[in-house]
């Protein structure tokens, strides 16, 4: 996803490729992180500020485009919400217009922790007709603790929401998260937004034995579209569980 000037022009561009996508009547939708934040993050002062401006509005259209597609889990990207004065970068699950759980970011980065976002302390994993689908917040990746408590839970697809800040390294292909499918059976769905100095956000989908699809480097809006094999993925586990040399 193309970052925007306004929360106004990211509605209506994330309105318009959700129905796009909806067309290929897929059983989960998802956004990236801080989607609906206008620009990047760092242009804020602080999270209090970010909140002010999109948190309401942000919970709103989640709500509206989930009841328009009744029989697909949106994944909604991520906002800033706010508990008793502690504001968390949150990634929230809603399925016929209603809120079905939320994840709270473990790992923020320091640009995070200088605006003022607390760390979250919970793992998430929801059990759905298609499997158990966990949730991982960009930087939450880099943590092995946070990762284990995930797939311990019984995580088969993790939805990583990223976002491309201005620290955010280019990287080439998904090293991190290739590991990680790989030595512990699942599939990692990345979802990022893209800006012209920062690549590191590139959306992928990355089953155990590999990158399924990503999106083009490209200054653009992309619906990216997989299928998803979870008997390959069954099978994996088995195998892998026996202490076995993975299947290719």
């Amino acid at each position: 996803m193309k970052t925007r000037d306004s929360t106004e022009e990211v509605f209506q561009a994330v309105r318009e490729k959700i129905h796009e996508a909806a067309k290929q009547k897929p059983n989960f939708i998802a956004l990236p992180e801080y989607f609906s934040v206008p620009g990047f993050i760092e242009k804020f002062s602080s999270a209090h500020e970010i909140f002010e401006k999109t948190h309401a509005s942000t919970i709103e259209f989640l709500r509206e485009v989930s009841a328009e597609l009744p029989d697909t889990y949106i994944v909604g990207g991520t906002f800033i919400e706010k508990s008793q004065n502690t504001f968390f970068n949150t990634c929230t699950i809603w399925k016929d217009g209603k809120l079905l759980g939320s994840y709270r970011k473990r790992n923020p980065v320091s640009v995070e922790t200088k605006m003022g976002i607390g760390k979250g302390n919970k793992p998430f994993v929801l059990s759905t007709e298609f499997g158990k689908m966990g949730l991982l917040i960009c930087a939450d990746i880099f943590d092995t603790e946070t990762v284990k408590q995930t797939i311990s839970l019984g995580a088969e697809t993790i939805f990583l929401p990223v976002a491309s800040l201005s620290t955010h390294p280019d990287v080439k292909g998904h090293p991190l998260s290739e590991k990680i499918a790989s030595e512990n059976g699942v599939f990692i769905a990345k979802i990022g937004n893209v800006r012209s100095n920062a690549w590191g956000g590139r959306t992928a989908v990355i089953a155990p034995w590999g990158v399924i699809k990503e999106a083009p480097l490209t200054l653009s809006d992309f619906v990216l579209t997989v299928d998803l094999d979870m008997q390959r993925l069954k099978a994996y586990r088995a195998e892998i569980s026996k202490g076995f040399s993975t299947p290719q």
